[in-house]
């Protein structure tokens, strides 16, 4: 959390703001694409469960 010296009309009341977002904005993605690399599904909803996906995984 990084808090503030000037008046910001964005802030909370306690005059902070929180940075984890930004940082959090990839991961779903992220993970998603190397689910449809390792797997070849496209996974559009989270969250991505085995029980989402088994009846498109390709049979051996």
């Amino acid at each position: 959390m990084i808090f503030l010296d000037t008046l910001d009309p964005a802030s909370t009341p306690l005059k902070a703001k929180g940075v984890g977002e930004l940082g959090l904005c990839g991961v779903a993605a992220a993970i998603a694409n190397a689910t449809y690399n390792a797997t070849g599904i496209r996974v559009r909803d989270y969250p991505i469960t085995l029980d989402r996906m088994i009846d498109r995984l390709p049979t051996i």
